[in-house]
Formats: structure tokens, sequence, C-alpha cells
């Protein structure tokens, strides 16, 4: 769907973590090796045991068609979500090699892993870690070249299942990648059902770095680099892409021009949650005649996103996938920061703004199959049967819920915190209370009434919350952002009071 119709936007696909195919996997012929294929690809996609080849893929891509100047953008779902964020710290830390230089780009990958694994507060651990530091700096002066122009950086529901780098300074450092990128622009879509415990949420909204710290952090990366850039930047040569999604892309509408660029380099970070688990998110479930898909809802969102970042589209290919429409445009968009007051409580609209804003009635045909995605879609689960997943799979699944894997888990003063016990047993993720929700989940929740997950109605996560009480209807909400926009709109849970908690627990 991204715009091949001219020769200065480049495009690079990788299939995702689990299904990785090399030209010996594609040559295998005997029983035996067929067997030993199935089983690596099984492991891949159960610990991420591919990310290096992923990575240093995406990396050599770079290598042979990036020129300064040029605008980047990545996109990445699951672990490929985390895949892309790991590759934009390693350019931001260590640069890109000059074309040619392919033999040191494993070096490169084995010094940037090393230097991420490096950490304490011992002074063994911050002396190592300085000399990693030193070293990478001075190879970073020989043999590359700096990146200063990430643009954009599309997750969808980023996970971390990758043993090499779960350790126990994950509690110290609760979300290292995303932390220290200097992508302009970074937008994640999280799943709010999902429930396997090797499928735990790996959030950015926990980092997102105020306006004074991210002016000095940019402008130190830029100064370092002798890197200057104009006030206002027209020119993009190339448009690189790196998506490691199982899903098939299918974009949204879409306009050659970019974005107005802001006075300040202020790092742009959304982080939404949608409804449905980890695959309804990110796509790749096959769909019967006239049945609409939950992912359509994000990947919409996603591609607008990318799209006011510059990123150019084929509009009819838009208008094909139903990706656009009249709506598209910022007719009914708010700024953050500018949105009107407004309230829902228990599925009723408090005033006549939020029945707007609820869009109970689309006015055009692409709003129409936007909301059925959001409320006439089968949503999956991979821990219950009959939920649009084989019984061999839900089976295997359940199983892996009663082993002590490492897991995140959200502390009561808002921090993350590696545990193996109490095993996950199912238990519903952890949402933040200042977390945004997508008016998809609002829609979901007034059309559904088994729809309940309590996590998202009253907040936090475990076992206990995987089904709201109906006394707590659909919770209450405030409009975030984005009033009238049936792309972008999102809520917040309004707090609970002391007699709502006090029942919950």
């Amino acid at each position: 769907m991204l715009d091949r119709t001219t020769t200065n936007q480049y495009h690079y696909y990788q299939p995702g973590i689990g299904t990785y195919v090399t030209s010996a996997s594609l040559s295998q012929s005997g029983i035996t090796r067929k067997i030993k294929s199935a089983y690596v690809k099984a492991k891949d996609a159960a610990v991420g045991s591919t990310l290096a080849d992923h990575v240093m893929g995406g990396y050599k891509f770079l290598m042979r068609y990036y020129c300064p100047g040029d605008q980047i953008y990545f996109f990445g779902f699951s672990r490929g979500a985390y895949v892309a964020r790991f590759l934009a710290e390693m350019l931001d830390k260590i640069g890109l090699l000059e074309a040619g230089n392919e033999e040191l780009i494993r070096f490169v990958w084995k010094t940037f892993a090393k230097w991420q694994q490096c950490s304490g507060d011992t002074t063994e651990a911050k002396t190592k870690r300085a000399k990693l530091d030193e070293y990478m700096r001075a190879f970073k002066e020989t043999f590359c070249h700096p990146v200063p122009n990430l643009r954009f950086l599309g997750l969808f529901d980023t996970v971390n299942s990758v043993p090499r780098f779960e350790r126990a300074w994950m509690s110290h450092n609760r979300f290292p990648y995303t932390a220290r990128t200097s992508a302009k622009v970074i937008r994640h879509a999280v799943s709010i059902d999902e429930r396997r415990a090797k499928f735990r949420q790996d959030l950015i909204s926990e980092v997102k770095p105020t306006r004074r710290e991210h002016r000095f952090r940019l402008r130190e990366h830029l100064e370092k680099h002798h890197v200057h850039l104009p006030h206002h930047t027209h020119h993009q040569r190339h448009n690189d892409r790196l998506s490691d999604s199982a899903q098939q892309p299918s974009p949204v509408a879409s306009s050659a021009s970019s974005e107005s660029e802001k006075t300040d380099n202020v790092q742009d970070i959304e982080e939404v949650w949608f409804p449905g688990c980890h695959t309804d998110i990110g796509g790749g479930w096959p769909l019967g005649t006239g049945e609409y898909a939950l992912s359509h809802v994000p990947l919409v969102w996603m591609v607008h996103n990318a799209q006011k970042a510059g990123l150019r589209f084929e509009p009819d290919k838009m208008r094909r996938f139903v990706c656009s429409g009249d709506s598209t445009g910022d007719h009914a968009e708010h700024p953050q920061g500018g949105n009107p007051p407004g309230t829902l409580n228990n599925g009723a609209a408090q005033n006549k703004q939020e029945q707007q804003d609820g869009k109970d009635s689309p006015t055009s045909d692409f709003e129409c199959f936007l909301q059925k995605s959001s409320t006439h879609s089968r949503m999956h689960d991979s821990l219950r049967f009959g939920k649009g997943v084989r019984w061999t799979t839900v089976l295997s699944w359940k199983v892996m819920e009663y082993l002590p894997f490492r897991r995140m888990d959200l502390q009561e003063d808002g921090s993350w915190k590696p545990i193996r016990w109490p095993l996950p047993c199912g238990e519903v993720r952890d949402i933040p209370d200042d977390a945004k929700i997508h008016v998809s989940a609002i829609h979901r929740l007034k059309s559904d009434p088994e729809y309940r997950p309590g996590n998202l109605i009253m907040g936090g996560g475990g076992r206990g919350k995987k089904k709201a009480p109906e006394e707590c209807g659909i919770g209450e909400w405030q409009m975030a952002d984005y009033p009238g926009c049936p792309i972008k709109e999102t809520y917040v849970r309004k707090p609970l009071s002391k007699e709502a908690r006090h029942m919950d627990h």
C-alpha cells in the first residue's frame, strides 16, 4: 500500500520472528531436516532466537540505501516491534557503517549487544560500561556515520520474549530500548485483552521524556556528531521502511505533504490501547466471507499517523482496502491539550458533544466500516476454547501459563518489576491509570454486553479482573484527545472512588 510509483522511496520487509525464511529452509527436502526446520521456527516463535538476524538484516538494508538527509520509518509487530526499537537505539548509539563494510555488521551487533547487557550500580559494572561507551564512540568515528533522521517508529503491541536480554537489571532500567531512541515520532498500539504470559506488553509511555530533557538529548546527539538541521526540513530522498510483522499491511489514506515541522525538536510519543488480543492488534487471522478484522482499526490509526509524519501511500490502494475516506482529514481533530470537556458514564453520553464524539451514527462508508470493525469483528483468545483458535493451540498455551516464565508486573507505585511467581494462569494485562484508550474500545463496550474486561473498566490487572461486575457498567471515561475524529479519538479512565476500589479488592 506504500507509494511505489516514485524512485525516491525504498521499502524493506522481513517475515516475523517465528516465520523467518532462509535459503536453507527453502531447499530442505528430507523428513529430518523438515522436522528440524519446524522445531527452529517453533522455538523462535516462543523465545525470539533469531533476533540478531532480524536486526542485522534491517541494518544491512540501511547500509545499502541510506543517504544523509533521508527520512527513515520503522514499523514492527510483536517481537518485530521489539526488533525495530532495538535497531533504532543501535543506530543512535553506534551509527551506520559505510556501504561495503558488510563484514563488520556482526561485529557491530555483538558490541552493541554486549553494551546493552552491561548494567548495574557496582563500580565494576560502571567501569566496564564506560569502556564500552568509549570503544563504541571510537568505532563510530572510524567506520560509521550518524543517522539523525529516524522520523517515525510505528509499533504494534511490542512484547519482549528474548531471554538473552531478560536479566535482573530490567527491574532498574524498565524499558531500555525506546527510552534512548531519538525517533521524532513514536506510535504504539497496545492490546487490552491479551493474557498470555509470554506476550506481556513492553510499554513506552513510562519513559516519555520531558520537553526540556528531549531538547537537551537531541541537541547533544547532533552536536556530538557535527550534524546541523535546517529550520525547515523538506528534503526527503528516500523513505526506508522496516516492517517485521506477520500481518499484511493495508495502510491508510495519504497525501504527499508532511505535517509542518515544529519549532522545537520535541519527541512526539503516543501509546494507545485497542480492544482485542495480541494478533487482533497486528493482524494475521484468516477472515471468512463478510467478516470484519478487529486489526483494521489499529492499522488505520497507525498508517494515518505515519502519513501525517510524511510517509507516502497510494490513494487508490487505500480506498480499495477501506483505509481512507473523507473523514480521514483533520476537520474534526483537536490537538493534544486542546480538547473540550466531556465524560462517558456507563455507556450514557453526558452531553451533546459526547454523543457526537461517540460516533453512534457514522456519516460515511469509511466511518461505518471502521465502526463495524470495532463492534462486529471476532475477538480471539488463545487461552479459551471456541474463540477462533485451534484447540491444540489453546491447549499448548494453557499449559505454558502454569510454567514460571519471567514477566513484567506493574507495581502499586507505577514501577515495573520482573517476577516469576505467582504463576500467571492467564492473568490480564496491567493497564496504567492514565493510559489512553481508543474510541473503538468504547464502541465495543457499548455494543457488546459480554465484553467486560476488568483491566479496562476497573484498571490494573491480575487474575481477579478478567471480567468486571455488571454494577461497574462500562466504567467512567473522559475525553483525552481528538474529539470527533473516528481514527484518533481517545479516552482516559476517570479515577475510581475509594468505595469502588474497596469493592475491587
